[in-house]
């Protein structure tokens, strides 16, 4: 299926518990409660497939929602089972790709490669896998290890657990046989396993580490990054394509989709007061529960009017100290404080490019970065959940299609059609 037929932009939704920003849950057309009920899911799938979108995207989260021994208690991200969610999408829809979340450091290729066989074929080949090594080094204590992988093993034994798992489905389809041996992992006889359409998932990644980026080039199919800026979309967007092409792969082949969270209104005035709404959702208190629980250390036993404590923060966070104080070393410099500091990461959370405005200007906006060749499409990130994701199919999708820039029927059955790379 050529890309052409699907339009010039690719859409995902990424569904994560109840939206974009940590106070969203707060809002009164929010629907917290909802994230655990099975008709949420199916309405959802159904609005995204009726809005031609490529995929959904659901995350995964392996460690405790803990902040150094401490559970938030301002915080609603809630996380179920990525394959429960999609396969209860999937029995409600008939076209939307469904890509999940799964690590490759804390799984076994067989236990995947089983799990996505199943998803693909029941689903008709709309499988897709979103491949992470984790980072979180506190997961390692929910699979009985006392400390992650290094990060350079991480993406060498990913790559050992890809090559393992699709000798998996290539042995289902016929296409491979016998035993199988890398240095990670091996096979004496391959599972026996249903084989869909689309043969094995699509291969998605998100690092942006050089590790991240090297391991993408060599095997993924569609990449999830943060891109804040126009030029820093097309400066990934490029280096992943001569990645590629470097590795003897077609770089045409390679969809670049970048988070996208994004607040609309009838008028840019109207978008800006319920963004200003959003942000005011998450006061003081919850921001900093909501960066403790990112970085691991309980700054609620911190004046929130006083320094930002960097060096005690340093000295016994969870995370790399280097990385923490990188993150925090502006802010110091600046001399702001640690309720500012707070305040002002939940006003980006994940480094995200965030659209504020109406359903034109955002339509304006993806044809300006397609334009550019800034990106493939958008993996949307709706400011809260359901009503801003309904208001962007509602108003954003016609638009698009208007444009040509977005399908306004699939072409195809598989998330391979939908996406226009082979099979």
């Amino acid at each position: 299926m050529s890309k052409e037929a699907n339009g010039r932009v690719h859409l995902w939704a990424f569904l994560q518990g109840i939206g974009f920003f940590p106070g969203g849950w707060r809002d009164d057309k929010a629907q917290p409660a909802s994230v655990f009920e099975r008709e949420y899911y199916e309405r959802v799938a159904r609005m995204v497939d009726d809005a031609c979108f490529d995929a959904i995207v659901f995350g995964d989260q392996l460690q405790g929602r803990d902040a150094a021994g401490r559970t938030p208690g301002r915080l609603a991200i809630p996380t179920l089972d990525p394959f429960s969610l999609l396969a209860a999408m999937g029995s409600v829809t008939k076209h939307v790709g469904l890509v999940a979340t799964v690590s490759t450091t804390y799984a076994e290729p067989a236990e995947v490669a089983a799990k996505f066989a199943s998803l693909n074929y029941v689903t008709d080949g709309r499988a897709g896998w979103n491949i992470v090594t984790t980072a979180h080094p506190n997961s390692s204590w929910n699979f009985g290890e006392d400390e992650l992988l290094e990060k350079s093993l991480r993406y060498k034994r990913a790559a050992g657990f890809v090559d393992t798992a699709s000798h998996h489905w290539q042995a289902a389809a016929g296409k491979a046989e016998g035993a199988y041996k890398n240095d990670w992992f091996e096979i004496e006889n391959p599972l026996t396993m249903p084989t869909s359409p689309q043969e094995r998932p699509v291969f998605v990644q998100a690092g942006q580490s050089e590790d991240g980026r090297e391991f993408a080039a060599s095997c993924a199919e569609a990449i999830f990054c943060p891109a804040p800026t126009i030029e820093a979309g097309k400066e990934f967007r490029d280096d992943m394509r001569r990645r590629a092409a470097e590795k003897g792969r077609n770089p045409d082949e390679l969809i670049i989709m970048p988070g996208l969270a994004f607040v609309l209104g009838e008028t840019e005035e109207a978008a800006k007061a319920k963004h200003e709404r959003m942000i005011e959702l998450a006061d003081v208190p919850l921001c900093i529960e909501y960066l403790s629980e990112s970085i691991g250390y309980d700054l609620t036993v911190h004046d929130p009017d006083g320094p930002i404590p960097i060096e005690e923060i340093c000295a016994t966070c969870e995370f790399p100290a280097g990385m923490i104080r990188g993150m925090l070393t502006p802010s110091v410099e600046a001399g702001k404080t640690l309720g500012e500091h707070c305040r002002e990461y939940a006003t980006k959370p994940r480094g995200h490019a965030i659209f504020v405005g109406t359903p034109e200007q955002m339509a304006d906006r993806i044809e300006t970065w397609i334009d550019a060749g800034a990106c493939d499409g958008f993996t949307l990130q709706p400011g809260f959940m359901p009503n801003e994701l309904e208001l962007f199919c509602q108003q954003v999708v016609p638009l698009l299609q208007e444009r040509g820039l977005l399908r306004k029927s699939y072409q195809g059955t598989t998330l391979r059609d939908h996406l226009g790379i082979a099979a």
